[in-house]
């Protein structure tokens, strides 16, 4: 089954269901289906062909999913770039890709100016979306395509530097899929949020499509807001939704959030980047009628590890356990496994993983550097003799002080179980005296007063001396990407620039 045959089939059985809620607008999986077939004979009749690369620049709205069956079927790489870029990331991005067509709405249509076509999904004249697709036919395209073939590109977090385009297979993305439908028990009874960011692996490419694939209902928040969350959960009944941490952290602060608000609310995932340490406990408290998932997974792979609300409540500061179709070790910096407790680096292996990174075999290379099928995560992790997997951190993020390695993600955990600390991040700065020293910044929790040096006294009673932030720096807030990853690059930039001192011990 490839991504287009997603949709054909769930219209063929439900083809008057509503497939898509947005607002006002609904379409049924028939009409949805058509929309596809349209954008897909379109792009055939502009001289696209198999393999062309086509840039998807656009906000959550329901064109969005119509363009992405479309273009899948069509047989060219859909190219998504997410609107939050800067004008250097998404011109890196077209310049790599060098796109021959690119979709994208009036207010973004500048980002991408240079692209040979630009057509306009909220256009109402000759370069605008509707006018084009109207004269193409609803009919089902011919083009020969492959499970192998490459149908999308999504983009790293870009934490670290321009973003990576990783390349997916049809196979890969309908592999992921199925993952998650069979991780979430979805059906076709069940009503599914869309509120993450569709240009993100999670939010169409994985989340979206899994839910076509059972041939349930998904309502798209053309923007995140948590009373409008809320709302739709209960007017709609909104039967399951994942979101990232800052999202459940938005609801968990609304008191409507409760069994009587969201009472169809049966499922609730959370993924995209590292949990605060008490998210999964409160979560549970507040909607014990509801079964609530922990991911952690990659935009190079999708799903890789699923923790479940059952699962032992000692293994809630986890990532859980591998997904089912994938397998995953933990090993030391040859590819030996680690015993129980020792940190080591996140291998993962199954038919989920990208093909590679769009023209840059040195990363490729980087990241299947074994040649044997396995992906080098560059996540750091611990796991027990239950095979449960923590994370510790990323492999880059990971400092020298004093000659011993030091986690980041050991520190923030620490820091996190302070009653006054809301959230944290911890990255390593250079130091004369020890080579590199930690730092951590702290938001504190609503009403809390404490002092930077209880903080690290606090820190010293779990961890090594060495192991401790040199610095705890206190601010209202921690930068991070539109899916709640940390811009630690940035944090750390921004130090240095401030010239802080490292108090030396």
């Amino acid at each position: 089954m490839l991504t287009g045959d997603i949709l054909r089939h769930s219209a063929a059985r439900h083809p008057r269901k509503i497939a898509l809620i947005c607002g006002a607008e609904r379409l049924s999986y028939g009409a949805l289906d058509r929309a596809a077939n349209r954008i897909a004979n379109m792009v055939r009749g502009l001289g696209l062909r198999k393999g062309a690369r086509v840039a998807l620049l656009c906000r959550n709205r329901p064109d969005y999913v119509a363009l992405h069956f479309g273009l899948a079927r069509a047989g060219v790489i859909t190219v998504h770039i997410s609107p939050a870029y800067g004008a250097g990331e998404t011109a890196h991005i077209l310049a790599k890709t060098r796109p021959a067509l690119a979709f994208t709405e009036t207010e973004l249509a500048d980002k991408v100016a240079g692209v040979p076509r630009v057509i306009l999904v909220d256009g109402k004249g000759r370069d605008g979306l509707a006018r084009l697709t109207a004269r193409a036919s609803d009919g089902a395209p011919q083009v020969a395509l492959s499970g192998d073939d490459p149908f999308a590109m999504t983009f790293t977090g870009g934490t670290m530097g321009f973003p990576k385009g990783a390349v997916v297979s049809y196979a890969a993305r309908r592999a992921a899929a199925t993952t998650t439908a069979l991780e979430h028990g979805l059906t076709s009874r069940d009503v599914v949020a869309l509120p993450l960011p569709l240009y993100h692996a999670a939010g169409l490419l994985i989340w979206g499509q899994a839910a076509m694939l059972v041939g349930a209902t998904s309502v798209l928040m053309a923007r995140w807001d948590p009373d409008e969350f809320i709302a739709l959960a209960h007017r709609e009944g909104i039967s399951n939704a994942i979101l990232v941490p800052v999202q459940m952290n938005d609801l968990l602060a609304r008191p409507a959030f409760n069994p009587d608000g969201v009472p169809s609310l049966h499922t609730l995932a959370s993924g995209g980047s590292p949990k605060h340490a008490g998210l999964f406990e409160a979560v549970v408290e507040r909607l014990p009628h509801a079964t609530y998932i922990d991911h952690y997974g990659q935009s190079e792979v999708g799903p890789a590890t699923i923790l479940k609300s059952w699962h032992p409540r000692e293994k809630a500061r986890s990532i859980g356990l591998p997904a089912i179709g994938l397998e995953l070790k933990v090993v030391d910096t040859d590819g030996a496994p680690v015993k129980p407790g020792v940190i080591g680096e996140i291998l993962i292996k199954g038919p989920c993983l990208m093909a590679g990174y769009y023209k840059d075999p040195a990363e490729t290379a980087r990241y299947f550097r074994t040649r044997d099928g396995w992906g080098w995560s560059g996540d750091l992790a611990i796991v027990d003799e239950d095979g449960f997997i923590t994370l510790a951190g990323r492999a880059k993020d990971m400092i020298i002080t004093g000659g011993i390695n030091v986690y980041p993600r050991e520190v923030e955990i620490v820091l996190e179980a302070h009653p006054a600390v809301a959230e944290c991040v911890a990255f390593g700065v250079p130091d004369e005296r020890w080579g590199e020293a930690m730092v951590a910044y702290v938001v504190r929790a609503n009403g809390a007063a404490i002092a930077a040096e209880a903080l690290i006294e606090h820190c010293g009673a779990s961890l090594a001396r060495y192991k401790r932030p040199k610095i705890v720096q206190f601010v209202d807030a921690i930068p991070k990407t539109a899916t709640g990853k940390v811009l630690k690059q940035k944090l750390r930039e921004d130090f240095l620039s401030n010239a802080h001192p490292v108090r030396p011990e």
